[in-house]
């Protein structure tokens, strides 16, 4: 049996080209039972790709009313929030995002610190890294990668979510290794440190095919070898679409089952009608 399923939409409320109702539709249509929308949830800091703290609510309204819409249809829809850690100022288990009830959460990591007077995030524009690269961090590259790992490491006992995303965001504008040697031992050090951390705490990682949508990768989040680390440590993989429009859901999810496949994986997780974790083999996650 087939289930198709992704936690990780995004809407008209954040940086989605697309609304929610569009995206719902397209889901029905591709065949999808579970989705489930996470747009960027507002934190205390302003930014043009967040919601603000008064669209919260309105959000949850479209999406609670998107789920009563397509119930009896066979698409299941959950209301979910993407919340971002940055150490001392946000953490996805802030009591403040409860005031929506959200279905689910994802915990991820964009922001860097203290580098730079302006927002400076690792997935931000590539003209925009660059000039970061040469400004905040004089070409430093091991300044970018330290402290996103450690803002993961943070993330991850912090707590407070359900799917750990997109988990090496970091070499979103390191194409061909431009900025910084992806398979150094320091590098790999690092983020298996957080691997094996997710790992004791029983925590679920997404394999995010955003970047391969959006051609800013050439494969999944995460990496190869990143996923190899996974599959040793027993840390269990989802499937996340990072749709920000209809073309995104569902385009490249062979590419995320063969990455799982090729690191030993033999299935995958996704959390059924309950929000209750179930596990399905990787011919399965796919059409």
């Amino acid at each position: 049996m087939t289930m198709l399923f992704n936690y990780h939409t995004h809407s008209e409320y954040c940086d989605a080209k697309v609304s929610a109702a569009v995206l719902a539709e397209e889901a029905y249509r591709k065949g999808y039972k579970i989705l489930g929308f996470s747009s960027h949830a507002p934190i205390p800091l302003a930014s043009s790709w967040l919601m603000s703290w008064d669209e919260l609510k309105p959000y949850a309204y479209t999406i609670r009313a998107l789920q009563s819409t397509w119930a009896d249809r066979g698409l299941k829809i959950f209301l979910g929030l993407e919340i971002d850690y940055i150490k001392n100022i946000v953490s996805p288990g802030d009591p403040v995002y409860q005031t929506i009830h959200p279905d689910f959460r994802l915990g991820s990591v964009h922001f860097l610190q203290g580098l730079s007077e302006d927002e400076f995030t690792v997935d931000e524009p590539a003209d925009l890294f660059e000039r970061h690269m040469s400004e905040a961090v004089k070409g430093d590259a091991s300044i970018i990668w330290k402290q996103y790992y450690d803002s993961m490491m943070g993330l991850v006992e912090a707590g407070g979510f359900d799917i750990l995303c997109h988990f090496d965001l970091v070499k979103k504008n390191n194409t061909k290794d431009r900025w910084f040697d992806e398979t150094s031992p320091a590098y790999l050090d690092a983020a298996f440190a957080v691997v094996d951390r997710a790992a004791e705490l029983n925590i679920v990682a997404e394999i995010n095919t955003g970047g391969l949508a959006r051609g800013s990768t050439d494969s999944p989040y995460p990496s190869i070898s990143i996923l190899k680390r996974m599959h040793e440590t027993g840390l269990r993989l989802t499937i996340g679409d990072d749709a920000h429009s209809p073309e995104h859901l569902g385009n490249y999810r062979k590419d995320a089952v063969e990455a799982a496949r090729a690191a030993g994986y033999s299935s995958l997780w996704y959390m059924d009608e309950k929000l209750t974790w179930k596990e399905i083999g990787l011919d399965e996650a796919i059409k």
